[in-house]
């Protein structure tokens, strides 16, 4: 089988990239044991469908998160990590749908307009690019995060509305944990374990106190489910290369 190679954002906050979809695509390579080399590139544009991450394997290059891990598993004969046959598999797809549609806009928000995550994400980006050229990729990122959220709704908001909508869909995660026993699929962990903890690992990691990360780090049940789902690259480590 040819070898994987799978393109993602750069480590960050001590995570293996800072991109959440690609958290949840590295999580579920390490839980099935699936070999690949993690080739870091920071211009999605490079990328097939112009987004992170995507993968390579022989003459194969394919984007998005879902098709890519749908590929992999017919691939390997493992089972559609994406279907839906049961009223908890529906009901655990509409926990991811809230998680990657919503709640990463929030996500996003507290990288780019809130004032703490901006100077974050301004420092970054500076260790990434040459002196001269960060202030304008940052300026340039800034203006893109902007117009999307308010595109898409988020950003139309009051900061105080926004910080509350995430408490919101955080404290409902609680809910969902702790009737899990700690995992959101049954027998966890699964593809939906994976794919919220894509999107509020950031937020438990980086340093900077933003409200919703800062409501999120006061959750021990999170903490536990985020440690638990980290380990897992413990357990299977993996090469990172810069992309060339």
């Amino acid at each position: 089988m040819e070898p994987l190679r799978v393109y993602t954002f750069a480590p960050a906050w001590g995570l293996p990239t800072s991109g959440p979809f690609a958290l949840k695509l590295l999580a579920w390579l390490d839980h099935h044991s699936i070999p690949y080399q993690q080739k870091i590139e920071n211009r999605p544009d490079r990328g097939p469908l112009g987004k992170s991450p995507w993968i390579e394997q022989g003459t194969l290059r394919m984007g998005d998160s879902d098709a890519i891990m749908r590929h992999l598993a017919a691939q390997r004969g493992l089972p559609d990590p994406s279907r839906c046959d049961t009223s908890a598999q529906a009901a655990n797809l509409g926990l991811r749908i809230a998680f990657e549609e919503r709640f990463h806009q929030i996500v996003e928000w507290e990288l780019f307009v809130n004032p703490e995550g901006r100077r974050e994400m301004r420092a970054i980006i500076r260790t990434l690019t040459p002196p001269l050229i960060g202030p304008i990729v940052f300026a340039q990122m800034a203006r893109h995060f902007g117009r999307q959220l308010r595109a898409r709704g988020i950003g139309r908001l009051a900061p105080a509305q926004i910080t509350d909508e995430g408490c919101r869909l955080l404290d409902a995660l609680m809910l969902r944990l702790e009737a899990g026993g700690g995992w959101l699929d049954e027998g966890g962990p699964g593809l939906t374990d994976f794919a919220v903890w894509g999107q509020v690992a950031p937020m438990l990691c980086w340093p900077m106190r933003t409200p919703v990360a800062d409501h999120a780090k006061s959750l021990p049940i999170l903490r536990a489910f985020h440690d638990k789902i980290n380990s897992l690259r413990e357990v299977q480590p993996s090469a990172i290369a810069a992309a060339g």
